[in-house]
């Protein structure tokens, strides 16, 4: 059983305090390829997150990933973005995360192991003639 993206969408309420009072429009969320584009990070563009992209897209070997009817989604570069943006760039920050060696969150704190015993050493005073 694959993995199946819900759908993001986007819901504008303008407050008393703005210039539309009352206004509200529900908008879907933007495919990656809809988000490059959108903040201009295209083909060309050289940029980091262009690149980080690119990259992603081209490594991507296999997925669970499927679309709205239950058939698999192939791990091609077009499809990666033909994804939603959140998705796919929560994936690709993971995959640059393992890369970098990054660890995952650590399961249970370890338990408190109280004060170290060199706290609880007495200590005697010295003597005035060693204290000199």
């Amino acid at each position: 059983m694959g993995y199946q993206h819900k759908p993001k969408n986007i819901v504008l309420r303008f407050d008393e305090g703005s210039d539309y009072p009352g206004f509200e429009c529900t908008l879907r969320g933007l495919t990656l390829g809809e988000y490059r584009e959108v903040i201009g990070i295209d083909e060309v563009d050289n940029n980091a997150i262009g690149r980080m992209l690119d990259r992603f897209s081209t490594a991507l070997i296999s997925w669970n990933l499927e679309n709205e009817h239950g058939r698999p989604v192939a791990p091609t570069p077009e499809a990666v973005l033909a994804q939603d943006k959140d998705l796919m760039l929560k994936a690709a920050e993971s995959w640059i995360d393992a890369i970098h060696g990054v660890p995952a969150p650590l399961g249970q704190s370890s338990p408190d192991g109280g004060l170290s015993p060199e706290v609880s050493i007495p200590m005697d005073v010295l003597s005035p003639s060693l204290a000199s």
